[in-house]
């Protein structure tokens, strides 16, 4: 009788009905070293730039690929805040969950880890997006980005990250964003979506669209 109650006993122990999830509160953390991981911005910027984007459009690649030094140097020269959102297209698949992925590194690889993991899921675009199950790739590029993996793990299972991509799509959606990428210009703490345009734009684009804001007409 003895030996039958500790048999239950462990076994109600590592049932996973006895498991304590982690509370909610304990995420927060973790979306908030997501959400500051992904914005560039100086103190001084008094203009906002925000790039929707999803992990499986194609178009998105090719702009990654062609143009994001460019962005980088328009960046820092126009002083421009800048956020990198996320706007999973359903149709597209996987989207979403590359968003988790790279959300999740950011998480505990901080500004540096999350540029990397964008990196691969753009440079590994064509490995990942395919499969049925892409969790074992991204799991990989979160190592070599140096995330913890069980913590990595963890976030990705339960979702943490939901938040943080479902208020991008509420940002887009109030911004009238229709396809990825999508690049859109505002006065800081002032969002209209009013200034925007769509694709895989030249350089010269952003600075009509700059000028559009600023006051300067369209050209």
């Amino acid at each position: 009788m003895k030996q039958l109650i500790i048999c239950i006993g462990f076994l109600a122990l590592a049932s996973p009905l006895a498991a304590q999830e982690p509370p909610v509160a304990q995420d927060i953390p973790l979306i908030q070293r997501a959400d500051a991981a992904r914005v560039f911005a100086s103190e001084s910027a008094t203009r906002t730039l925000d790039e929707f984007i999803d992990f499986a459009c194609t178009t998105c690649r090719s702009f990654q690929q062609m143009r994001a030094d460019s962005l980088k140097a328009f960046i820092a020269e126009h002083d421009l805040h800048f956020t990198f959102r996320v706007y999973p297209i359903p149709r597209l698949m996987r989207g979403f969950q590359a968003a988790e992925a790279a959300f999740c590194a950011a998480a505990f690889t901080g500004q540096e880890g999350f540029v990397g993991m964008v990196d691969q899921l753009f440079r590994y675009h064509d490995v990942w997006r395919h499969e049925l199950d892409p969790t074992p790739i991204f799991e990989r590029f979160a190592s070599a980005v140096g995330a913890p993996l069980a913590s990595f793990r963890a976030c990705v299972a339960r979702d943490a990250m939901a938040p943080l991509i479902i208020n991008d799509i509420r940002i887009a959606k109030e911004a009238e964003i229709t396809g990825t990428p999508s690049f859109v210009f505002n006065a800081k703490d002032e969002f209209s979506g009013d200034v925007k345009f769509y694709g895989n734009q030249p350089m010269e684009e952003f600075l009509r669209a700059l000028n559009q804001l600023t006051g300067g007409g369209p050209n």
